[in-house]
Formats: C-alpha cells, sequence, structure tokens
C-alpha cells in the first residue's frame, strides 16, 4: 500500500515538472513573438578587423519587430537612427574600411542571444552599388551561426543612408529573415536550454521571453 502511495506521488511529481517543462518551452519560444526585444550594431572595421575608435565609426540601437507575428511571411525587424553630428556611423567612400554589423536578443550578446552577424563588406563597395542603383540603400548579408547550413541560409540586411554635410550616414537599418529560418533559430536555442537542463538543471538562456520559477508557480496556481 506504502510503494503504491509512494509511485502514485512520483508520478504526480513528474507530472508536475512535465507541465512546468512545457511552460517554461513556450515561453521561450514566444510563437508570436510577443516579447522580442533587443539590440543592433554596427560599426566600421579595418582590413584586419579592428575595429576603429573615431567619431562615426559606431552605433547602436534597439530591435523592432514590425512584421505581424502570426504571419507566414518573412520576419522584418528594424532599427533607426536621426541625423546626429555626434553619435552616428558614416560610411565612408575609403580604401579598406568594412561595415560589420551583429543583431541580439534581449540585453546582452552571447552565443545563444546572437540572432546573426553581418558579413564584413567593403565601404567602397557599398558605394558602388549605390550609385549604381540611384538609392540611398545598399544590402549586407548576415550568418546565423545556430542555422544548420548556415553559410547557405545567409540574412538580407538593407541599409538606408542620408547625406549630411557631406556625409553618408546610417539612417535605418531593416533585418529580413525568412520565417522557417526564424523558427529554427528558436527551436535551436530550446535544444541548448534542455541539454542544460538535463545536465545541471540550468536556468533558461536569457534573451527573447522565458519564465522564472516564481512565474512557473504562479502559472501552477492558476491552473490549480
Amino acid at each position: 500500500m506504502a510503494d503504491a502511495k509512494e509511485l502514485e506521488k512520483e508520478a504526480k511529481a513528474e507530472e508536475k515538472e512535465k507541465r512546468a517543462n512545457e511552460r517554461t518551452k513556450r515561453k521561450m519560444f514566444d510563437e508570436h513573438d510577443e516579447s522580442f526585444c533587443g539590440f543592433m550594431s554596427l560599426s566600421l572595421i579595418d582590413s584586419d578587423g579592428y575595429a576603429k575608435k573615431t567619431k562615426g565609426c559606431e552605433i547602436k540601437g534597439p530591435l523592432y519587430m514590425v512584421s505581424e507575428g502570426n504571419s507566414d511571411g518573412p520576419v522584418i525587424i528594424e532599427s533607426e537612427f536621426s541625423l546626429n553630428p555626434l553619435f552616428y556611423l558614416q560610411v565612408p567612400n575609403e580604401d579598406g574600411l568594412l561595415l560589420w554589423g551583429q543583431w541580439w536578443v534581449g540585453e546582452k550578446a552571447s552565443p545563444l542571444t546572437t540572432i546573426c552577424s553581418a558579413i564584413p563588406k567593403l565601404c567602397q563597395t557599398a558605394h558602388k552599388e549605390m550609385e549604381k542603383a540611384s538609392t540611398s540603400d545598399f544590402t549586407l548579408d548576415a550568418e546565423a551561426p545556430l542555422l544548420k547550413g548556415a553559410p547557405g541560409k545567409l540574412y538580407k540586411v538593407t541599409i538606408t543612408t542620408r547625406e549630411q554635410k557631406f556625409i553618408t550616414k546610417v539612417a535605418k537599418v531593416t533585418l529580413e529573415i525568412p520565417r522557417p529560418y526564424w523558427v529554427e533559430w528558436k527551436n535551436h536555442r530550446l535544444r541548448f536550454w534542455q541539454f542544460n537542463k538535463n545536465s545541471s538543471g540550468a536556468a533558461a538562456p536569457s534573451g527573447g521571453g522565458g519564465g522564472d520559477e516564481k512565474e512557473e508557480k504562479n502559472d501552477e496556481k492558476k491552473e490549480d
């Protein structure tokens, strides 16, 4: 009799843990991207990959998802920048300078919060593209390291520029991600969380949603 009660108690505990697990996964996956937030940065680097540290060589801004979370179309994420006289990013038509950037969810960039990183592009090449198309826009390719076969699944980044006092400044950055790649990226982050949980009971990786123990307990009370 005692054994039966003990087995029933263990079964209830396992079921409770399973429900908590599923709740955390749902919060982390954030199917409709209701909790999406993050940052991006763009900077000028030299041909050796070293960042320039002078005025007009780096910008950082928050990310805003402008596409609908329940849409089947691509995920569109944007950042916009004012024509600030001090804090801006220029695209100089000079030899040996490249543009590089990074996008991530949450407050801080890490291997598990990084959405993608731009493949460095020569600024002179960007100017040639704009001149050829008679437009103020040019594009970058961005790679998402968490995707399987990432080199063949590059994202499109559109950089919109504006001229101010003969300086070409970045005014808007638009990241376009095919919806299946976005879902794949979010699922792969979940695998890391599950791996860590199986190994040591680690908490969910930071950024892009996710519940804590207090929230899980509140959810359990609601279900009861």
